[in-house]
């Protein structure tokens, strides 16, 4: 859930709300991304490169690139220290957020292959780094959040919602009040019982005083919301709705005792972020892609310290 305006529905005004969000959540991508680096230092220079170009069909060759990655970040991950991979992991994992935002608002904008590389490049890091782990839930399936795999899996959701409007300004029903929603009136700041402000809706604010007048734009703000249903659309309304992670069939190997202890110990990690990728899956194709390189595929993970399967 994102609290807020409801974004634009189409035309120049939402081109703009998708170009204006877009490119701030590439800046801040960029921002983390050179944060951790500057945390590495010199060691930075020395890290795996990341294979160009960021795509390819040849899946012999994807895993080819994936193991050989997974080796070198090895090699180099043993040589930081914990100070410093616990400094450099929310910077990273930030980076790798906000490019993975970029891109829901850009997937049709120019910079929309921009938006991609910024998140090969994070979670090229992340990986290596920290892992991607796959786990065994109590449900007896695998899950994932891998980045690249969702991200690249170009869909999102539409909800179905049904709820009441009240006023920004005096708290009464939309319909039972007598203020014009978008005009400026003037209300006395306060906080309510889980001390949010009556200005910003804040948990924290420290721009408005209690007891003193500020001008305030009514609104129709939702409450006593109920989801009636959720559809799965190929471009949401809201750009951040999306799916976070999903389930994966390893196929005969989900059930290799030794494949699931690994899962529920943390120790079973994807591939995905270290090689190149198949593209994007559109939901207008995606059925027709299931179980290609932007899936996780049965030989595309990795047990630590106990080799490949």
């Amino acid at each position: 859930m994102q609290w807020g305006p409801i974004p634009p529905s189409g035309g120049p005004h939402r081109e703009r709300y998708l170009d204006v969000n877009g490119r701030e959540s590439l800046r801040a991508a960029a921002e983390s991304y050179t944060a951790a680096l500057a945390v590495l230092g010199e060691r930075a220079d020395q890290m795996p490169a990341m294979h160009t170009p960021l795509a390819t069909e040849d899946n012999t060759l994807r895993r080819e690139i994936q193991r050989q990655k997974c080796s070198e970040w090895l090699d180099f991950s043993v040589t930081i220290d914990q100070v410093t991979l616990d400094t450099v992991e929310p910077m990273i994992r930030r980076s790798e957020s906000a490019a993975m935002a970029a891109l829901n608002y850009l997937e049709d904008h120019e910079l929309a292959e921009v938006a991609h590389a910024a998140i090969h490049r994070a979670a090229f890091m992340r990986r290596g780094l920290y892992g991607c782990p796959i786990v065994l839930r109590d449900d007896d399936e695998f899950w994932t959040n891998c980045p690249i795999n969702i991200s690249h899996l170009r869909m999102g959701t539409s909800a179905g919602l049904v709820s009441d409007f009240e006023c920004s300004i005096c708290g009464l029903m939309v319909e039972d009040c007598d203020h014009i929603m978008n005009e400026v009136y003037d209300k006395t700041a306060s906080r309510d019982a889980e001390g949010k402000c009556s200005i910003c809706r804040a948990t924290e604010c420290d721009e408005h005083s209690v007891g003193k007048v500020y001008p305030t734009t009514a609104y129709a703000n939702a409450c006593n919301v109920k989801a009636e249903e959720v559809s799965f659309v190929a471009r949401p309304r809201y750009p951040q709705a999306r799916i976070v992670e999903k389930s994966i069939d390893l196929g005969p190997e989900g059930e290799n005792p030794r494949v699931r202890y690994a899962a529920q110990h943390n120790r079973l990690n994807c591939d995905a972020c270290l090689g190149p990728c198949n593209g994007f899956s559109e939901m207008q194709t995606w059925k027709e892609n299931q179980g290609s390189a932007t899936d996780t595929a049965v030989d595309d993970y990795e047990i630590d310290d106990l080799g490949s399967v």
